[in-house]
């Protein structure tokens, strides 16, 4: 299933969970530094600033639902609540909602799957959106084509149904009522600004794409626009060429229901045809604000992520063996590390002195994220965090849903607790640290190291003895949450079973010794605690949460990135193999690599066009071959040498010494070095077979590898040194990426754009390659995929 981050700023959840390490909200993950069981994270305004809500903030800034699902309860605040402390009244936020998804990783298989709930608590009140419903837009383009109602016959000015248009490359019927409105070939200049009417998504080049309907309130002066002040038309809705802002229209999807409702400050429980869909991505609300007896105020809300499905313990262990998904490499403490030289594709143990350098710790690599590659009857994966090569025998594959395998266990605590504070003395905890014991124990590395195993056994005993107190508590709270890399792991993939914090209000047994024991001392305080408490809880109001039950909580970062599986885009395994059709040359799974990283980037890197894919594709294929070639081979006769180089034709006896023939075969790193050595940057001895040709581009030279390194940090935020470590562009990822890099650097997406025919084909193929005498083929490759219907989705 398809997740997100809960906000933007963060590449991936391990980059998102690396910046929450050790932050106020990451340390409230089970439990508490009171001893207080808590099922969630926070999400605090120092850590995601940009999910405040600011009316002039960029378009699309807030907390992002992290999967597609339904709500099927909520609570709409008008205004911030208050509970009162001595003479002060305090503000805060009890808005929430209830997001229902459903993983099933093989549609073969639907009984294999999990009900789950996403918890957002205390959002921003709706009255921090504004009255007005006005959205005014800037144009942050260049220009805009401004375009009208489409005349064809049947159109559906709504745009497609809840924007989805993933069923148009099918549906023939969908095409032709969901097309863009019409090209006026006019335009709306930089700067303008427009009030929006309408937002609707239409297909254009088989492609959903957002539009908008407005009328333009202010043009720049001395620039010709197509619409004049007060005229209206359609343009693009996308983000970067719009910014919205301003008002209640800039309301998540729920809360304009919501409010049309007119429910506010209430539990409001919907089923059947009332519940109201999400989709992962969309804008659920922001930060809410919360004033403190004894801190300062600040924004944040609570994420939480549970299920109530009986499904779970078997999804876990994968007892259904699904294998869709992404596979994993497991990588275990405890093994050799190996360097690989190139030069003759062998294999070296590193060590320091006499002992051998080992892996650190048990990792799981997406197999898309290793390289394997096979030297005499072994074979090898490099693992990218270890910086090293492992031996193929020395690791397993893991398929993405075999959870438990990857290291998530259930721990259970059926029994209700009778009050907040005997959590340090719950059955679950003490299993969790007996694992994290083990843990410590299996990573012994210095005295650190030392003192935490100790630290964990001390802790252990006083659990026997169910110690009690302010101090054991934060004993407990610290070691859970120690920042040791295979703790942290490991705490993040702990499954408890637990009864919610969320039923049980403030004169409850669960709270009320707790805070008649506190109102002794602090009685304003005590007696604000219980307003707060009373008007969060929620659960008793749903019935669909079988609330008298405990539930399953799951981390909601670490347990959602586990079961995300890539958009499988447009481009498939199937249509790759229509041109490279020997698997003996490129496997299956060598091209699904191809495709993965292809689709993640057909916008970013401008191939969001059949003819722009296409263009792309034929040069790719003149490049690699039909043997996918992705290191340049040099095994050229000696009439060959002086065909294709230069050097050797101004050198023609050393081509008879360095080609192939029937004496010995061709002396391919000396040919690399005369033909190519003493240009392009490659100075240095032996440049020449160091910078060969590479990836589906083939790039080569010091100067473009250079060139890539540069551009692959700018373009991808990833610094790879590709002059360093010019080996790495073999890696199927940086393999896709030197040719798109290339592709987009150029601009060659333009030239692409004037059709399929002769005359853009040949001038992409001079500035790929200026003196091939290749054009003729390259434009064969591009009219046989093109009349093969290769890449029509």
């Amino acid at each position: 299933m398809k997740t997100v981050l809960p906000t933007d700023g963060y590449s991936s959840a391990s980059e998102f969970m690396s910046a929450l390490q050790g932050t106020q909200g990451d340390a409230f993950w089970l439990l508490k530094s009171q001893g207080h069981w808590h099922g969630g994270l926070h999400l605090f305004d120092s850590f995601v600033p940009g999910a405040i809500y600011r009316p002039d903030g960029p378009a699309g800034h807030g907390l992002k639902s992290m999967t597609d699902g339904h709500i099927v309860a909520y609570r709409l605040n008008d205004d911030y609540r208050a509970a009162a402390h001595n003479k002060r009244a305090l503000k805060f936020s009890t808005t929430f909602i209830l997001v229902k998804s459903t993983c099933v990783p093989d549609k073969a298989r639907p009984a294999h799957g999990l009900d789950f709930y996403t918890l957002w608590m205390q959002l921003a009140p709706l009255s921090v959106y504004g009255a007005s419903d006005t959205v005014i837009g800037e144009v942050t383009a260049t220009a805009l084509k401004v375009r009208r109602d489409n005349p064809a016959p049947g159109w559906v000015r709504q745009g497609l149904p809840g924007g989805d248009g993933a069923q148009a490359r099918t549906c023939y019927d969908v095409q032709n009522r969901y097309p863009a409105p019409r090209d006026t070939y006019t335009q709306l200049p930089r700067l303008s600004t427009v009030e929006i009417l309408e937002e609707a998504t239409f297909l254009l080049d088989r492609r959903a794409v957002p539009f908008v309907y407005v009328r333009v309130m202010s043009v720049p002066e001395g620039v010709s626009a197509g619409l004049a002040v007060g005229e209206s038309g359609w343009i693009s809705g996308q983000e970067k060429y719009l910014k919205r802002r301003g008002g209640a229209g800039a309301l998540p999807r729920w809360m304009k229901a919501a409010r049309k409702k007119g429910v506010f400050n209430e539990v409001v429980a919907l089923a059947g045809d009332n519940v109201l869909p999400v989709s992962a991505g969309e804008i659920i609300g922001h930060l809410g604000y919360l004033e403190s007896p004894h801190s300062a105020p600040h924004h944040f809300c609570h994420l939480e992520v549970f299920s109530q499905d009986s499904r779970l313990p078997d999804f876990v262990a994968n007892r259904a063996g699904v294998t869709a998904g992404e596979p994993f490499i497991h990588s275990p403490r405890g093994k050799p590390r190996y360097f690989h030289r190139e030069r003759d594709n062998t294999f070296e143990a590193l060590a320091i002195g006499d002992d051998p350098v080992l892996t650190g710790e048990d990792r799981f690599t997406p197999r898309s994220k290793t390289r394997w590659q096979k030297s005499g009857d072994s074979a090898w994966y490099e693992i990218p965090a270890e910086q090293s090569w492992l031996a193929e025998s020395d690791v397993t594959v893991v398929n993405q849903f075999d959870l438990a395998k990857r290291g998530f266990i259930l721990l259970e605590q059926d029994e209700p607790p009778r009050t907040v504070r005997q959590t340090p003395r719950e059955g679950w905890l003490r299993q969790g640290f007996q694992r994290l014991a083990a843990l410590a124990q299996q990573n012994t590395r210095d005295m650190y190291s030392l003192t935490y195993i100790e630290g964990y056994q001390r802790l252990l005993k006083e659990m026997e003895f169910e110690s009690d107190g302010e101090k054991f508590s934060k004993r407990l709270w610290q070691f859970l949450h120690n920042r040791q890399s295979h703790i942290l792991k490991q705490v993040q993939r702990l499954i408890v079973k637990h009864h919610s914090e969320w039923l049980h209000d403030g004169m409850s047994a669960l709270w009320r010794a707790a805070l008649d024991e506190q109102g002794k001392h602090q009685p304003a305080l005590a007696l604000y605690n219980r307003q707060f408490i009373d008007a969060l809880v929620w659960m008793k109001d749903v019935p669909e949460i079988r609330s008298s039950e405990a539930l399953w909580h799951l981390h909601p970062v670490t347990f959602l990135e586990a079961i995300s599986t890539k958009n499988a885009g447009p481009i498939t395994l199937e249509m790759l193999r229509k041109i490279w059709t020997d698997s003996k040359y490129a496997s299956d799974e060598t091209l699904q690599g191809v495709a993965d990283e292809l689709n993640a980037n057909l916008e970013h890197c401008h191939l969001d066009t059949k003819n722009r894919l296409y263009h792309f594709m034929a040069q790719v294929y003149q490049e690699v071959g039909f043997r996918f070639r992705i290191i340049e081979s040099l095994d050229y006769p000696p009439e060959g040498l002086i065909v294709q180089f230069k050097y050797y034709r101004n050198h023609r006896h050393e081509a008879t010494e360095d080609g192939r023939n029937s004496a010995h075969p061709a002396q391919q790193e000396t040919i690399a070095n005369k033909a190519y050595g003493g240009r392009g940057g490659n100075d240095n001895i032996g440049d020449g077979w160091r910078y060969r040709g590479r990836g589906m581009k083939q790039l080569t030279f010091k100067d473009n590898y250079k060139m890539f390194t540069d551009y692959h940090t700018s373009k991808w935020g990833e610094a790879v040194d590709f002059v360093m470590n010019p080996e790495i562009l073999s890696n199927i990822k940086y393999t896709v990426r030197s040719a798109l890099a290339y592709w987009d650097k150029n601009h060659l997406y333009l030239i692409a754009d004037r059709g399929i025919n002769w005359e853009a084909s040949c001038e992409i193929s001079k500035i790929i390659n200026k003196y091939t005498d290749s054009k003729k083929a390259r434009y064969n490759n591009l009219t046989q995929f093109v009349n093969g219907n290769v890449f029509d989705f």
